[in-house]
C-alpha cells in the first residue's frame, strides 16, 4: 500500500525577508508623500493667512490713507483681522522659524511714509518655495511676499520685531538686531527702515 507524506511547506527565511524588505521601502515612500502632502497644506495655511492679513492692511489703508507704521499700528488692524494667526505647524504664535508672518513698512520713492509695505511669510516645502516664492512678484524667491513688494531688499529679512499680537510691543530683539521705523530706539536697536515678525 502507498502511504501518501503529509508535508506541510512555509516560507522560507530568505521568503519573509524579501517581503518585509518590500513593505518596508513601501512605508517609507508612503511617509514622504504624506509629509510632503501635510507640508504644503501648512504652506497653503500661511499664504491664506498672509492674504487675510493683507485685506486687513489694505482696510486700514482705506481708513487712514496710510499703511500700518511698525511697531505701532497694528492695533488698527485687529479692527479688520480680529484672529490674529498661529503657525499652523505649532499652533503657537511664539516660535522664533524662518516660517514667521512678517511685515515691512516703508516710505514710497518720494519718502512718503506709510505708502509701502510687504508681508511675507517662509515655506516648509521646497515644491511650495519653487511654485510659489517665485512667482508672487516679490524679491525673494523663498518667501511668500503680499502687498507693495519694492521694500524688499531681495536677500530676505533681516532684523525682525517680535510680536505676539496686533497691539502688543517687542518682547524682545533677535541676536543679529532688529529693525524698526527711522529713528526709534526698541531695546537696544536703532536703525533704518521697517521689519516687524507677526506673531
Amino acid at each position: 500500500m502507498f502511504t501518501l507524506k503529509n508535508s506541510t511547506r512555509g516560507f522560507t527565511l530568505i521568503e519573509l525577508l524579501v517581503v518585509i524588505t518590500i513593505i518596508g521601502i513601501l512605508a517609507t515612500g508612503a511617509t514622504t508623500v504624506y509629509t510632503s502632502q501635510i507640508q504644503k497644506a501648512r504652506d497653503t495655511t500661511r499664504i491664506s493667512d498672509i492674504k487675510a492679513l493683507q485685506s486687513g492692511i489694505e482696510q486700514a489703508y482705506q481708513d487712514a490713507s496710510v499703511y500700518p507704521a511698525m511697531g505701532v499700528a497694528f492695533s488698527g488692524v485687529a479692527v479688520y483681522t480680529p484672529k490674529f494667526p498661529k503657525d499652523p505647524k505649532t499652533g503657537q504664535s511664539t516660535a522664533n522659524t524662518s516660517l514667521d508672518y512678517a511685515y515691512m513698512a516703508g516710505p514710497d520713492a518720494n519718502a512718503i511714509v506709510g505708502q509701502q509695505y510687504e508681508l511675507s511669510t517662509g515655506f516648509e516645502n521646497v515644491g511650495t518655495t519653487t511654485s510659489k516664492g517665485g512667482t508672487d512678484g516679490g524679491g525673494d524667491v523663498y518667501r511668500f511676499e503680499a502687498g507693495i513688494n519694492t521694500v524688499s531688499n531681495g536677500t530676505g529679512l533681516k532684523g525682525k520685531q517680535v510680536l505676539t499680537s496686533w497691539a502688543s510691543t517687542p518682547t524682545s530683539a533677535p541676536a543679529n538686531g532688529c529693525v524698526v521705523p527711522p529713528a526709534v530706539t526698541v531695546g537696544a536697536c536703532t536703525v533704518a527702515n521697517s521689519v516687524m515678525v507677526i506673531r
